[in-house]
């Protein structure tokens, strides 16, 4: 789920996100323009819960040409005493991965920390008591940007499917001159999911997959049915299986669906696999970091505006099951999710991102977002608010007057809080993935001091806990550090906590 080494993760909001042209204006593939009143009038209300600082740390990433993840993840072990933070949040595993009950290896997880003996899994055990016994929770998230990335159809049904003048198709005008056809396995599908520099193939990108051979899985869809609006019914695509041949019937085109196989040979529910291999490391809860854009795309409904009922079904089907495999395996364990930052907006969805997914989850599955946020397991909706843009060509602004970082931030948890989720506020450090830092610079919107204590000082009160990619992530002299956006949360949420004035090591494989 990176991009530009530790650039993107959580691909949180636009790009992925936004919204939506008018039928009288360009399409813009990922954004929408929405009329909306600005609900500057909405009531704070006091969040409730254990308030939480949480960090995303990114074990697969390479740092001066050398694996850094585990070194990181030690020295932050190390001084788990005096972190400014309360959750360390590790990504991130495939959602086709494969675990046996006591086996002890992370050779099919995904998580790419290490390739020699059990893969890294006593090393990932060890430094997860140690944090523990330092005072900060620990859980594993699934998912991330390239673990939710299917090339093929985000390229020509997301950043392609949209007309020529949308925010990315500079890359199918780059890698493809200009067609969709000229995008293919050789250039990666014209490198939507990963520009070239980040050295990725097409084996490191994975989808969340349908598992209709577990009992499990069967049930939540049973759940997921029962529960849908009478006007949308559940289709699932048990065709789609990672790791084999799927054809296209729009294009023809047949192509490899991105992700590990294994699980469907061995007959094994890797949402099952991924709560017992928690359980077995003692982790206190599971993130789910769902980010199926292409979904949304390739599945919608109507003529434009458009609606994405099957990407909430599956949605809830993977949350449901995962909610099911807690309760028989771990009562005790947690579940957390990355959120869209437009994911609590009800209006008009112009395609491109996952706009609306939370408000009719809630609608539909209330359970579900109760889950997240409330009670026992409760790890949180935690909202992507960053990766946004100010880019007036494709109406990136959610109103012509919220454009500056923090305004966005505030309007977009505004939704949420209309719609009565309650959710968590998410920080970026350093250059944000979206948009290109290459391609269009002048739009980015990076989390700079001054938009730091705005957002700190206006949203986040609003909300239980906060959280931010990455924790090593490199910031420039102009932009916030790891350290002063965890000490800016804890200052809101837990003021008297002498966590506030620790500080984050310095990585171990920064020279």
């Amino acid at each position: 789920m990176t991009r530009l080494l530790l650039v993107t993760v959580v691909c949180a909001a636009v790009v992925c996100v936004l919204s939506a042209p008018t039928p009288t204006l360009k399409d813009s593939l990922m954004h929408v323009r929405l009329h909306n009143p600005r609900s500057e009038e909405v009531a704070a209300t006091a969040p409730t819960g254990k308030p939480f600082v949480a960090g995303y740390l990114l074990m697969s990433v390479n740092r001066n040409n050398k694996p850094a993840g585990l070194p990181e993840l030690q020295v932050l072990a190390d001084n788990a005493q005096t972190l400014p933070i309360t959750r360390l949040v590790i990504g991130f595993f495939d959602p086709t991965m494969v675990y046996k009950k006591g086996s002890q290896t992370l050779q099919y997880a995904g998580l790419n920390m290490s390739d020699t003996g059990d893969w890294g899994f006593k090393d990932l055990q060890q430094n997860i008591q140690k944090l523990q016994a330092g005072g900060v929770e620990v859980y594993l998230s699934v998912g991330g940007w390239n673990y939710n990335c299917f090339p093929f159809i985000y390229m020509r049904y997301s950043v392609g499917g949209y007309g020529t003048n949308t925010p990315n198709y500079w890359k199918i005008q780059q890698y493809g001159n200009g067609s969709m056809d000229n995008c293919n396995e050789l250039n990666q599908y014209c490198f939507v999911c990963e520009p070239p520099s980040e050295g990725t193939n097409l084996a490191d990108f994975s989808i969340f997959p349908e598992v209709p051979f577990s009992d499990t899985w069967q049930q939540a869809v049973k759940f997921v049915e029962k529960g849908a609006p009478s006007n949308a019914t559940p289709v699932w695509n048990s065709d789609m299986v990672p790791g084999r041949s799927w054809t296209d019937n729009r294009t023809g085109i047949s192509v490899v669906v991105p992700g590990n196989h294994m699980f469907v040979e061995q007959q094994s529910d890797p949402y099952q696999d991924l709560v017992q291999l928690s359980t077995e490391l003692g982790a206190d809860g599971i993130d789910l970091d769902y980010e199926e854009f292409w979904h949304a795309d390739y599945f919608k409904v109507g003529q434009g505006p458009w609606q994405l009922p099957q990407t909430v079904f599956k949605y809830a089907a993977i949350s449901k099951t995962l909610m099911l495999h807690i309760a028989n395996i771990n009562p005790k364990l947690r579940l957390s999710t990355a959120a869209s930052a437009v994911g609590g907006w009800s209006t008009s969805w112009w395609g491109g991102n996952l706009k609306g997914t939370m408000y009719y989850l809630n609608k539909w599955y209330p359970e579900i977002v109760q889950f997240f946020s409330a009670g026992d397991n409760a790890g949180g909706i935690n909202v992507m608010t960053y990766d946004l843009s100010d880019n007036p060509e494709y109406h990136e602004c959610p109103e012509p007057n919220i454009c500056a970082l923090s305004d966005q931030v505030q309007f977009y948890m505004q939704q949420y809080q209309q719609n009565n989720i309650p959710a968590n506020v998410g920080y970026e450090i350093g250059t944000p993935a979206y948009p290109s830092p290459t391609h269009d610079p002048s739009h980015q919107l990076p989390l700079t001091p001054t938009e730091l204590s705005k957002i700190a000082s206006t949203v986040q009160p609003n909300s239980v806990g906060g959280f931010f990619w990455e924790m090593f992530k490199t910031a420039n002299s102009s932009q916030a550090s790891p350290t002063d956006v965890a000490q800016a949360i804890c200052k809101v949420l837990t003021p008297a906590s002498p966590r506030c004035t620790g500080t984050i090591p310095a990585a171990p494989s920064q020279p």
